[in-house]
């Protein structure tokens, strides 16, 4: 399997952003639901379903001082303003999902000389 990639476009052209090192600690799924749920005092239950959220959480584990890390730097400021991008888990593979940021901090935080790492959550688009 191949390293995964993101493209992205910040108003410039399409960018992609490949991964030097693959990242870590990838969920198989992640669903989060919305509902509401009242039980009635004779014990049954209504639910109202209003969506489910899939979520992709990665850990990168390393992300090398230099051009991986600037790269990185440059998808984020993209991704922090609510921009969408396209995750593909394999780059050489022509499958991807749409997704954006959750969160709306970035801390690449130092692991070694020369080395950070950081972890993200991404929410998947729905149309």
């Amino acid at each position: 399997m191949s390293n995964p990639q993101i493209i992205y476009d910040p108003g410039t052209g399409p960018v992609t952003l490949a991964f030097a090192y693959p990242p870590r600690k990838v969920a198989w799924c992640n669903s989060v639901a919305t509902r509401r749920d009242n039980v009635a005092s004779s014990g049954v239950r209504e639910s109202i379903l209003e969506r489910v959220d899939n979520f992709l959480e990665i850990e990168m584990e390393s992300a090398l001082a230099g051009s991986d890390v600037t790269a990185w730097d440059w998808f984020m400021r993209y991704a922090l303003t609510g921009g969408q991008f396209a995750y593909y888990p394999d780059s050489s593979q022509p499958g991807f999902t749409n997704y954006w940021l959750e969160q709306t901090t970035w801390n690449a935080a130092y692991k070694a000389p020369g080395m950070y790492s950081f972890k993200l959550k991404f929410r998947q688009v729905v149309i």
